[in-house]
């Protein structure tokens, strides 16, 4: 009878331990908290204006895309991990100023005998380029006794210019793995096709691409999270057209990434 008393405790108290385990929380480990190994990103992004800031030489131009990337985590640490980031561009556009066709050059000359002076002519337009509306007038030279000066009247417009890019050299550093606030540095480079010439005329449609920038993720679970942040974008040929002057654009970029 003690046996059999025995036998039904110990079954008891083994099937009450099963149960216990069976409900009980996973244990999680604290460097999987925040983030996953393949995570996709869609974003957006936006710079208003383009000046000289690494060796980029165009001004007034605007430059947005729409895309996706891919990121796949290659190390993880206890403070941060680092990524390989892809990204495709299906959709990005870039307003260049131009000056249309009806712009006009003249040229005078001091003494006015000068045959052939006032000399004026149009631009070959549209030619896209730093433009100015109105009317400038640039001081001349003095060649075999005679003062040139020279006149612009511009009629200055905008085009936008669609393009699509690819940057599979994307990397990504993240930091502070274990909360729900995460710093992160990015840098990528690819290229960008355009229909036409950008950023100039005789420049050329195939373009280089690099960036790199900072920004903050904020997670809303542990797979799903929202991003800001800061980059500085350039976009040139190297040399392979007749002309390469570049843009330098300061981007601003959101998205939206999750994972498993």
């Amino acid at each position: 009878m003690k046996l059999l008393e025995a036998t039904l405790l110990a079954t008891a108290l083994f099937a009450a331990t099963t149960l216990h385990a069976q409900g009980a929380m996973p244990i999680i480990d604290p460097l999987d908290l925040y983030g996953s190994t393949n995570t996709i990103t869609l974003f957006a992004s936006y710079a208003n204006d383009s000046s000289h800031i690494i060796i980029g030489q165009e001004q007034n131009r605007k430059l947005a895309e729409l895309g996706i990337g891919y990121s796949r985590r290659i190390h993880r640490a206890k403070h941060f991990d680092f990524s390989w980031e892809p990204e495709l561009r299906p959709f990005a556009y870039i307003r260049d100023p131009f000056v249309d066709g009806d712009s006009t050059i003249v040229v005078h000359g001091t003494p006015t005998i000068i045959i052939g002076l006032p000399f004026s002519g149009h631009f070959n337009g549209p030619t896209t380029a730093n433009c100015a509306s109105g009317t400038t007038v640039y001081n001349g030279v003095t060649q075999n006794g005679v003062s040139y000066t020279q006149t612009i009247a511009q009629q200055c417009s905008s085009r936008w210019t669609y393009a699509a890019g690819v940057s599979p050299l994307g990397l990504r550093f993240t930091f502070a793995r274990q909360h729900r606030l995460e710093p992160f540095l990015v840098a990528n480079g690819g290229m960008m096709i355009s229909t036409v010439d950008v950023p100039v005329n005789n420049s050329s449609r195939a373009n280089f691409t690099f960036e790199g920038g900072a920004g903050f993720e904020w997670f809303r679970d542990p797979h799903h999270a929202i991003a800001l942040d800061y980059r500085l974008h350039h976009l040139s040929n190297g040399y392979r057209g007749f002309y390469n002057p570049g843009i330098d654009s300061q981007v601003l970029r959101l998205s939206y990434r999750f994972g498993h």
